[in-house]
């Protein structure tokens, strides 16, 4: 059997490999994403719908998960639950867009208590940003509240 003796040639391929190695690691530190240095807070958020059929209502309750339904953004659990009258927008015999009620909608607030950041370009949860009067898909509870607009984002006990 021969015995390998250690040459300059594997010395220079050891290192080769090592900052190769290195290298590397750093690139995968660099691509990683960096860890928020700002601690999340609780804010309450508002969600306006101005006309969903009144059986929504048998599938939402508080404490209800909520979630957006583009990026998957959580929008916490509800809190409070507010309808109202629906607000249906159409012409009448003048040509006049004017307001008015259907038979068997309402409109709908509901507030949310979520996990985020209010900032001044908008409202970060999840990694995604949402802004007030943002027109928004929302999964709540069992039910679905399409096209409604966010109407209220701040922190609570700043």
């Amino acid at each position: 059997m021969r015995k390998h003796k250690f040459t300059w040639i594997d010395l220079v391929v050891l290192i080769i490999v090592l900052v190769a190695i290195i290298s590397m690691k750093s690139k995968l530190d660099k691509a990683n994403i960096a860890k928020s240095e700002v601690q999340k807070k609780d804010i309450e958020i508002s969600f306006y719908i101005e006309s969903v059929p009144e059986t929504v209502l048998n599938g939402i309750k508080i404490d209800s998960p909520v979630r957006e339904s583009v990026q998957g953004s959580s929008f916490g659990k509800i809190t409070k639950i507010e309808k109202g009258p629906s607000v249906v927008f159409a012409s009448d015999d003048e040509g006049n867009v004017v307001s008015s009620e259907k038979e068997g909608y309402i409109s709908l607030t509901i507030t949310m208590k979520a996990s985020g950041e209010v900032k001044p370009n908008g409202i970060s949860l999840d990694k995604s940003v949402y802004y007030v009067g943002q027109t928004v898909t929302l999964y709540a509870g069992n039910s679905i509240l399409k096209d409604g607009r966010i109407s209220y984002a701040n922190t609570i006990n700043e």
